[in-house]
């Protein structure tokens, strides 16, 4: 604003806004206070928020992968997530298998999905209005959620989580299940892993070589098709691999892939499209605020008698009013920039 001065502070050699420190610390002062009137409940909805933003980190992963890469607006990726929890239905209460066989293998099975969605349909819409790709990936959607309909029918289904993770593992202050850090695990590795194939391989130099420059790529003899089409079935066999993680945790249902696929959009809008660092650190502030935020408003309303604070349902509002925030400040999300992953 004219005549004034934003004031700054240099910390380790970066320079922070005053403002966004102050706002920041009144965060923490928050969360202290909500933690130090219930220990045990703040650390079950922190860890419960940690778990939740882990899957929208694996949706929104893929998502932004395919996004980044291909220009496409994927909105059949909440199909192919629903996808893969009901096929861990199909292989652990159907068939009888145990989890870890639906761990490995639906993921590669809702990538094959993937990769016949991507060859039947989509490559040839890749030069067309953005507009068509998105109303082909929704007609897909549709199709899926129909087909998942015939198969498993629309009532809702759920599995047993694996006696070796079901036990609780103690936190001091609470007890979690085991499963939900196993699927914290999950997701940390497989973040690592899409950063290490695509930051540390030649695979990963050549496909973000492609995206800045496909005909000179292709002059030098990378083949762009199998790139491409390689990326399409990661992109699609992590959202399956969320869908595994999920179902087996809570119930299955027709509705899970359009809601999942919304917030898998808010996430990479907040961390900025193009940046899977970006989806990373946005997954996990949503699902942390999700969960947090009531938790939080609950405390103060216990400590200041005001009953009216108490609003259980505002967790359900937070990825909203987080991507509005984000963007009044920053219109282009935490992370976003130019180009694929530069």
């Amino acid at each position: 604003m004219s005549g004034t001065t934003m004031r700054s502070i240099s910390v380790g050699g970066r320079r922070f806004s005053t403002g966004w420190l102050a706002v920041w610390s009144i965060v923490v002062a928050l969360l202290g206070i909500s933690f130090s009137v219930r220990p045990g409940l703040f650390v079950d909805q922190a860890v419960s928020g940690l778990v939740y933003g882990m899957i929208l980190v694996l949706v929104a992963l893929g998502l932004s992968i395919i996004l980044g890469l291909l220009g496409v607006v994927n909105f059949a990726h909440g199909a192919l997530f629903m996808l893969g929890a009901y096929l861990t239905f199909q292989v652990m209460s159907v068939w009888g298998l145990p989890f870890v066989v639906a761990l490995v293998a639906v993921p590669i099975v809702v990538g094959g999905v993937g990769v016949l969605m991507e060859r039947l349909v989509l490559r040839h819409v890749y030069d067309e209005n953005p507009l068509i790709g998105f109303l082909a990936t929704f007609g897909i959607a549709l199709m899926l959620t129909e087909a998942i309909r015939a198969q498993w029918g629309g009532s809702p289904l759920s599995v047993n989580v694996p006696a070796a993770l079901a036990r609780g593992a103690d936190l001091v202050v609470t007890s979690v299940a085991q499963f939900r850090l196993f699927t914290v695990a999950v997701g940390v590795v497989t973040v690592v892993a899409v950063y290490l194939l695509i930051g540390r391989t030649d695979f990963g130099l050549s496909v973000r070589a492609g995206v800045l420059d496909r005909e000179m790529a292709e002059f030098l003899g990378v083949n762009m098709p199998v790139r491409f089409v390689s990326m399409f079935f990661l992109g699609t066999a992590i959202a399956g691999l969320g869908g595994v993680l999920r179902g087996t945790e809570v119930t299955m249902s027709i509705g899970m892939g359009q809601s999942m696929v919304i917030l898998a959009f808010v996430v990479v809008v907040v961390g900025g499209v193009g940046s899977l660092f970006g989806s990373v650190v946005a997954g996990i502030l949503i699902g942390e605020a999700v969960y947090l935020t009531p938790t939080v408003l609950r405390s103060l309303s216990i400590l200041t008698g005001i009953p009216a604070l108490d609003v259980p349902s505002i967790g359900g509002l937070m990825p909203y009013l987080v991507m509005i925030v984000v963007l009044l400040v920053r219109p282009r999300g935490l992370f976003g920039q130019e180009g694929f992953l530069e």
